[in-house]
């Protein structure tokens, strides 16, 4: 099978009980907020992006449903790492050699389903989960 196109990281997600806090952080680094507390319904969570001076993508993830998948990861602690988006060139051909070794899909293929860069509206995302490396997003 031919191996799909690492493009590189897209970004990477914080869980937080509290997005105002987390983005605080970030935004003393010299992050812009992009977006903030845009609310995504089906997963029960606010997002927020925010941008590095250099580009790198953050997402902050708070829960307004407590039976989020994020509410349940944030029982112990206020926040944590929640997963890496990694862009590649082709999902299908990602997911399936992914599958290959393990990995399991989480969420089907959809179109990014909130605010997104004009670059972002034209791509496709899906959630996966590998025991190597938890739970983790690709986006192409």
């Amino acid at each position: 099978m031919e191996q799909p196109s690492y493009l590189g990281i897209d970004h990477i997600a914080y869980a937080t009980r509290s997005t105002e806090k987390t983005s605080a952080f970030f935004t003393a680094l010299g992050f812009e907020v992009l977006f903030h507390r845009q609310p995504i319904d089906k997963f029960g969570v606010f997002i927020t992006k925010l941008r590095s001076p250099a580009g790198e993508i953050v997402e902050v993830v708070e829960p307004f449903r407590p039976d989020s998948v994020v509410s349940r990861l944030l029982q112990d602690v206020d926040a944590c790492l929640y997963h890496a988006a990694f862009r590649v060139s082709d999902l299908s051909a990602t997911q399936a050699s992914l599958a290959q070794i393990g990995g399991v899909t989480v969420t089907t293929a959809m179109t990014i389903p909130y605010p997104a860069t004009a670059e972002h509206c034209s791509l496709t995302t899906s959630h996966m989960y590998h025991p190597a490396v938890g739970l983790f997003e690709i986006t192409g």
